[in-house]
This record gives C-alpha cells, structure tokens and sequence, in this order.
C-alpha cells in the first residue's frame, strides 16, 4: 500500500504538470532535470501542499505580500518526514528504470539518451541516501538528546492513565502501555502493533517479550496494511511492572471488545466507528497517539524518537557501569536486532565519541585557563 501511494504521488505529480512519463521514456526525452528538482521540492511537503510555491491560494486576501506570506507559511507546515521524502523519490527512480527496461531494454538506443538515463538515476540514488538512516536525527550533535530530559519527564508523567495532563479521554491504559513499551524496549512501531500474547513470556522472570520479523501470510491479521518489522527476531526486556500491566490490560480490558477473541494481537482498536472495536491497532491510531501526545508536549516526539531515545539511555548506562565499547557495541545490536555485521550502532557510537572529545577539550581549555591566570 506504501508503494503504491508513492508511486501514485509521483503520477499525479507529473500528470498535473501535463508530463507523460510514459511517453518521455518512450521517445527518449526523459525528465529534465529542472523538472525533477521541482518534483524533488514537492516531495518535502504533504499531498495537500500548494503545487507551486509562487501559486496564491488565499484568493480572499487583497494584499499581495499577505498572500505571499501566508503560502510560504502553508507549505512550511506542510513538510513531511525524510523516509517520506526517501521513499517517493525511490519510487520514482525505480519505476523509471522498469519503463525504460520495457522500451529499451535488450534494444538499441542511442548512447546519448543512455548516458542521460544513468545520470538521471545517479542523481536520484544521490538524493535516495542522503535522506538515508532516518536523517531527521542528528547522530553528531553531541550535546542535544533528541527528547530533552525534560521533555521526556513530562511524556512519560502525562502518559499515565492517572494523570491530570493526560489528553486522553479514553482508551488511556492500552496508550500508557503503547508509549512504554517502546520507551523501555526500543523496538519499531511495526514491531509493537505485530505483538502478540503468545509473544509475553509471563512466567518465570516475567519480563521477557519475543519479537519476530515476519510470520509469513499471517491469516489472522485482518489489517489492510499490515505491520513489518525490519530487525532480526530477538528478545526484549521490559520491567517485571510492566509485564504485569500488560497482562492486566489483556485480561480485564481486551475482553470487553468482542472481536478481539478472532485473533491474538495484544492491543485493539477500542472505538467502533467503523466497526473495528476488537481488532488488532493500526499503524495510524499509533501515529494518533504520539500527534496527540506532540501537541499537549508542544514538541514533536514520535514512535521512532522513543527508539533514539533509548539508544541514548543504552550509552549512559553502558558508560556507568564502565562497559568497554566494543562489547557495548555487540549488547546494542543484539537488543536491537540488527544483525553481527551491522553499521546502524555507529551513528550512537559517532555521538558519543564526539561527546568525550568536546569533554575533553573544554577540560584542556580549562587547564590552558589555569596557566594563563597563574602566570
């Protein structure tokens, strides 16, 4: 469904431009680039966006300047994550490929228009990359957390069904669950939403959860758009407190919505307006959850953040207890699940090397001070 919004995102992008993709492939024209850098422009902001950035929507405002103003305001709010941005301008690239391997794939073609083609894909595999490992997070910043102490205070208070800054009306235990899973575990939304009871090990320590990568055609996963989970399989480690919520959730909670006896998914839908009260959650309430949660924090946090955030708390615990970095390294991926020869851990381990370093040099300039007062 992901491929196939993106690829319709790209269709109607050019079709509105009045470009037949088909036929410039066809005929060897291809996309200009000036025509892809406005393609490439528009993908940094929502469906809903104005096309053109000098293009005036606010026909009832008489002055210009207001009306300019007030589009640039429109299309800054309208910006939308990188993997969003990655992946429409992955779609594009790929589907351009297929179109001119069915016109011109084993045919001869004109070592000009082919040189054109490849340096058109280069530069969207360019662009593909440098939106690569969710480049919205930082990894050199060496001072900022991506969710200031504070901040993370605040969510993790107001998250609790008891509190009075929770702005939930309903459905407040399963949200507390949701949100503190992914803050203890660090695992991926699609890992959480695929959670199933036969997952919770609750028994012996009662505090073990199994996390799968895939589960093959998962007949009893009615969702349209069904979960994924990226990492290996593994085992997540969650407070024995925890494991006794969720277990009071799916014992005193699920089994009030009938339709959560045709499956196995941990948490449900807890509102019926389409009929959905009992199945299993989707990636959408989830993402509802954290835009509620972002506007009564005014701050963004979303399900990924938490996973950042956890990786930091890793490193802080890691450096308490004075665990050498290579075996830190190897304890990261495994609670990860990536895999032995996975690079994904430098990015925390560039951040706390630079970390060390700027601690370093502010304690040389403060002996460099010491000196110079001396002297």
């Amino acid at each position: 469904m992901r491929y196939s919004n993106e690829l319709l995102f790209a269709l109607c992008y050019f079709t509105n431009r009045s470009i037949d993709l088909t036929a410039r492939v066809a005929n060897g024209r291809l996309v200009s680039y000036p025509e892809y850098l406005s393609f490439f422009d528009f993908c940094h902001h929502q469906k809903s966006a104005p096309l053109e950035p000098n293009v005036i929507p606010f026909l009832g405002v008489e002055d210009k300047h207001l009306r300019n103003a007030m589009t640039a305001n429109l299309r800054a709010f309208s910006k939308v994550s990188p993997e969003t941005i990655q992946g429409r301008v992955r779609r594009l690239r790929q589907y351009l490929e297929w179109l001119f391997d069915e016109f011109h794939g084993g045919k001869g073609v004109t070592d000009e228009v082919e040189d054109r083609f490849h340096k058109l894909i280069s530069k969207l595999k360019l662009d593909e990359q440098s939106f690569g490992r969710n480049s919205d997070f930082n990894p050199v910043s060496s001072t900022d957390s991506v969710i200031p102490d504070s901040v993370f205070e605040s969510l993790k208070e107001m998250i609790l069904p008891e509190s009075k800054h929770n702005p939930f009306k309903s459905s407040k235990v399963r949200n507390y669950l949701i949100v503190s899973l992914l803050e203890q575990t660090g695992i991926r939304r699609g890992a959480l939403a695929k959670l199933k009871i036969s997952d919770c090990r609750f028994h012996g320590s009662y505090d073990r959860i199994s996390i799968y990568r895939a589960r093959g055609s998962d007949v009893s996963d009615p969702r349209l758009e069904k979960p994924n989970q990226k990492t290996r399989s593994h085992e997540a480690i969650v407070n024995r407190s925890l494991m006794e919520q969720i277990k009071f959730y799916i014992d005193h909670i699920r089994p009030q919505f009938n339709q959560c006896n045709t499956h196995d998914f941990i948490f449900v839908s807890e509102k019926n307006s389409k009929g959905t009260a009992g199945l299993p959650i989707s990636l959408k309430t989830i993402n509802n959850i954290f835009n509620k949660l972002s506007n009564s924090l005014n701050f963004k946090v979303h399900p990924h953040l938490l996973r950042h955030k956890w990786n930091e708390k890793f490193d802080a615990a890691g450096e308490e207890q004075n665990v050498e970095r290579p075996l830190l390294e190897d304890m990261r991926r495994n609670a990860m699940g990536w895999s032995p020869n996975s690079t994904m851990g430098q990015t925390y381990n560039d951040k706390a090397i630079q970390r060390h370093t700027v601690e370093m040099m502010r304690k040389h300039q403060e002996l460099v001070e010491q000196k110079n007062e001396g002297k």
